[in-house]
């Protein structure tokens, strides 16, 4: 069987998720990307010849009122059938939703995955709710890597036997890394958006300064809400307590996970409805062996265990997360507890051994 992975942005570019599916599928593959509908190959850049070409027969179909399509549409079939693709395996609901009219043309099968936003966002499912349910009657199987993703998905009349639930997971190596609790940081990675409230973290841990002056708060990632965080930061007075470490590589990442005492992230359903799947950085530090001190949405309660691997406390309180954070640097036993147990309970439910296996399935079956 060869499958063409359709993805946002090309393999060097994709998500860690993403980057996975391609390198672990055990399938003869292409990657096809370009945007919400992928269209390019590495190997399959379209000339300017064959654009002009495309725009004259397009002009002379429209003249004879047999309509049109795009160009990534001509494009896609052409590198499909190039290929003979047998199936595609859709990188985010929204590139299955694109893309099912060249797939149904050509008769090949689609197999879609939805990671996060394009399931949670108010604009997207009122602007995607006819494609997704063309989507979900022809696909043969729509993953999901959250049960709150799953519950939107039925929302949308999508048929409960089709929805597989296959959460993501962190790679191997940070099962590797071993935390020594030595320094007194916190640790945030992400991007600075909405979903992910960093000024909550912030405003968090501005209380947890006036118990405990000398403890560090790392925030690697940057986003749209950066400097609006440096302003906090500075409003707040804490700037020597709080550095901001911009994009950091895998590397510079693991090291900060080995580096600080507890990992802590403040989720929750931004204003235009966008919301987590199952965040990989979660993921990671429970694998890496850091308790989290996170909330309860979406898919994290399926990963942190409350009061076991670390705190989950509700969306935008403010006061209960500092609590916690106080609670585990008071005690650094617990936080040693709670990053062991966090990364046994990882290590045997969120492998991506299985993730790979329950995709593959879908795939075959």
């Amino acid at each position: 069987m060869k499958i063409a992975i359709l993805s946002p942005q090309d393999s060097d570019q994709a998500e860690t998720f993403i980057k996975n599916h391609i390198t672990h599928l055990p399938f003869e593959n292409i990657v096809i990307y370009g945007g919400n509908f992928p269209y390019l190959t590495t190997s399959d850049q379209p000339s300017v010849w064959q654009r002009r070409y495309f725009k004259v027969v397009s002009t002379i179909k429209r003249i004879f009122g047999r309509g049109t399509e795009t160009f990534k549409a001509y494009h896609l079939r052409k590198v499909l059938k190039k290929h003979h693709i047998d199936l595609v395996f859709a990188e985010y609901l929204i590139t299955g939703a694109e893309v099912l009219p060249v797939c149904k043309s050509l008769n090949i099968p689609i197999v879609a995955i939805g990671l996060g936003y394009e399931i949670s966002q108010y604009n997207i499912i009122k602007q995607y709710s006819k494609k997704y349910k063309a989507l979900f009657q022809y696909a043969k199987h729509i993953l999901v890597v959250s049960n709150h993703m799953k519950t939107n998905l039925l929302a949308l009349d999508c048929p409960d036997d089709k929805i597989v639930y296959s959460p993501a997971s962190p790679s191997e190596d940070f099962f590797e890394l071993e935390p020594h609790f030595s320094n007194r940081y916190g640790l945030a990675v992400g991007r600075f958006v909405d979903k992910k409230a960093p000024q909550l973290t912030i405003k968090a841990f501005s209380e947890v300064l006036k118990l405990i002056p000398d403890v560090k708060l790392i925030m690697a990632g940057d986003g749209p809400l950066l400097e609006e965080c440096k302003r906090l930061v500075s409003d707040l007075n804490i700037a020597d307590s709080i550095i901001f470490k911009g994009r950091i590589t895998r590397e510079q990442h693991k090291e900060l996970l080995e580096d600080s005492f507890m990992f802590v992230q403040h989720s929750r359903i931004a204003e235009n409805g966008d919301s987590e799947g199952t965040p990989v950085a979660i993921l990671e530090a429970s694998a890496a062996g850091l308790p989290v001190v996170s909330t309860h949405h979406a898919g994290i309660p399926n990963v942190v265990k409350n009061d076991e691997t670390g705190f989950l406390v509700a969306e935008n309180d403010v006061k209960a997360m500092a609590e916690k954070m106080i609670a585990l640097f008071q005690n650094k036993e617990l936080a040693m507890q709670f990053g062991a147990e966090g990364k046994a309970y990882v290590k045997e439910n969120f492998t991506l051994k299985n993730h790979i296996e329950t995709i593959s399935n879908c795939i075959l079956s």
